[in-house]
């Protein structure tokens, strides 16, 4: 966490476990299992994991986890668990009794309050901006990051605008462009890319969920 007050830590983290919750459900079905919900991708796309049911204040156990990591093997999708910490704490030590691995990530909030930084202006003519739904560059917004993904590590790949290409038109028939559309129309979704000579070369999105009147993005950390 930074440094936001801590009498607004409890309505922060109660405001992020409403968003976790609220952004899957544009695009999957829920499954109950007590202290876990487990979400399940309706359609094409990333597959969704389970994680800690919205207002559970129960206990959970490792016998729990293995409900729903039986479900996912049934279900042909990654036996995988997102959760905050702070909220869930006592979800690690279940999910390691049941024999999973625990990758944590940090969770970092802007506060408020906090000025932008001045973005240089980018070199060789290229241009950050987000993409609306009949942009030319959305299939290559929506590409590139799976294809920087596809290498391990934070340096650079070995790909490049070929390999860009190829994998646009790769995914041309997917229906990933028309889902992407759909979603940035019901204001579910944002995109924006670094774009040059008409293509995108790095891209990422932000879902958006409304809650208790108030609308909040962001993106998810993951523990798993």
């Amino acid at each position: 966490m930074t440094s936001v007050d801590l009498a607004d830590r409890r309505e922060l983290l109660d405001r992020l476990e409403q968003y976790y919750d609220a952004v899957p459900r544009s695009g999957a079905r829920v499954e109950d299992f007590g202290p876990l919900s487990l979400f399940i991708r309706e359609g094409q796309g990333w597959p969704f994991y389970a994680r800690p049911t919205l207002g559970w204040s129960g206990s959970v156990s490792a016998a729990d986890v293995n409900r729903v990591r039986a479900r996912q093997r049934e279900l042909g999708i990654p036996e995988s668990f997102e959760w905050v910490a702070e909220t869930a704490p006592a979800l690690r030590a279940a999910v390691e009794q049941a024999g999973l691995a625990v990758h944590e990530h940090p969770l970092m909030v802007l506060g408020p309050d906090v000025p932008a930084p001045a973005v240089p202006e980018p070199a060789d003519g290229g241009v950050v901006r987000t993409v609306g739904p009949d942009d030319p560059v959305l299939p290559s917004a929506l590409a590139v990051p799976h294809l920087a993904f596809a290498e391990p590590g934070t340096g650079g790949g070995a790909a490049g605008l070929a390999e860009l290409g190829e994998a646009v038109r790769g995914r041309a028939g997917d229906g990933s462009v028309k889902r992407a559309v759909a979603r940035i129309l019901a204001g579910l979704t944002c995109v924006a890319a670094a774009v040059e000579d008409n293509t995108a070369v790095l891209g990422g999105c932000a879902e958006d969920a409304s809650t208790s009147g108030r609308r909040i993005a962001g993106a998810r950390p993951v523990a798993w």
